[in-house]
Formats: structure tokens, C-alpha cells, sequence
């Protein structure tokens, strides 16, 4: 049971990680160049919510990993 926890979760922060990654990606490519402070600062929390995502996935991944056998 504990091994499909883990594979959702797993699963759920991948998913989540690529979202705000793509999520980022895509306000890069709408937006660029950047005609306002305010839209470099909105792509700026894009950017830093994807590797926050990214992060947490990694650190989830991990084997051993505290939150893996909870």
C-alpha cells in the first residue's frame, strides 16, 4: 500500500512539475520581449514555482526520502 502512495504522489508532483514548467514556457513565449516590470515580475513567480515543483519532485524521488515512507 505504501508503494502506491508513493507512485501517486510521485506521480502528482511530476505532473505538477511539468504544468508549471510548461506554465512558465508558455507566458515566456507570449510575452517576450517583456513590456512591463509587472509581466518580468509575473514570470518571474512562473518561473519560481517550476523550480520549487522541480525541487520537491527531486526530493520526493530520493531514495530514502522522509516523505517517501510516510
Amino acid at each position: 500500500m505504501r508503494d502506491d502512495n508513493y507512485e501517486a504522489g510521485l506521480l502528482e508532483l511530476q505532473i505538477a512539475k511539468d504544468e508549471a514548467e510548461a506554465a512558465a514556457e508558455d507566458f515566456y513565449e507570449k510575452y517576450w520581449p517583456f513590456q512591463t516590470d509587472e509581466i518580468a515580475a509575473q514570470y518571474g513567480e512562473l518561473q519560481f514555482t517550476a523550480v520549487i515543483m522541480f525541487a520537491e519532485f527531486e526530493q520526493f524521488a530520493q531514495p530514502g526520502s522522509a516523505k517517501r515512507s510516510r
